[in-house]
């Protein structure tokens, strides 16, 4: 019994020993921190430009959401259609719509009205 009174007695006074060395650790680490000013500046100029630089990936990293993927398709869906029904346009105006002046040549009415429907497909 008297032996385990001492173990727990030998024990406490560890504890309070390491409470002692962590403060002067500690002591000393603040106090090199603040007798140099080149070393404060450093580590506090790198520690704001790490968290800025955390603070900007964060405020950009956000990961894409399925809808934002499907509104990118439709999108892409109507602006390729849209793409062609210029195309038909173009063609259509190029080689058929012109007027030729000079032989009294005008479109017929199914000409303008396949004119009239590409128009109205794209709105």
């Amino acid at each position: 019994m008297e032996m385990k009174k001492r173990l727990v007695k030998a024990l406490d006074n560890q504890k309070g020993q390491s409470v002692v060395e962590y403060l002067v650790i500690c002591g000393i680490l603040i106090m090199a921190i603040v007798s140099m000013p080149s070393v404060y500046s450093t580590m506090s100029h790198t520690m704001k430009n790490k968290y800025r630089s955390y603070c900007f990936a964060v405020s950009i990293s956000d990961p894409p959401r399925k809808e934002f993927d499907d509104s990118i398709n439709q999108n892409a869906d109507k602006i390729h259609e849209v793409l062609q029904a210029f195309k038909k346009l173009a063609d259509l105006v190029k080689n058929v719509i012109m007027p030729d002046l000079f032989h009294g040549h005008l479109p017929d009415r199914e000409t303008l009205q396949k004119l009239i429907d590409i128009i109205k497909s794209l709105f």
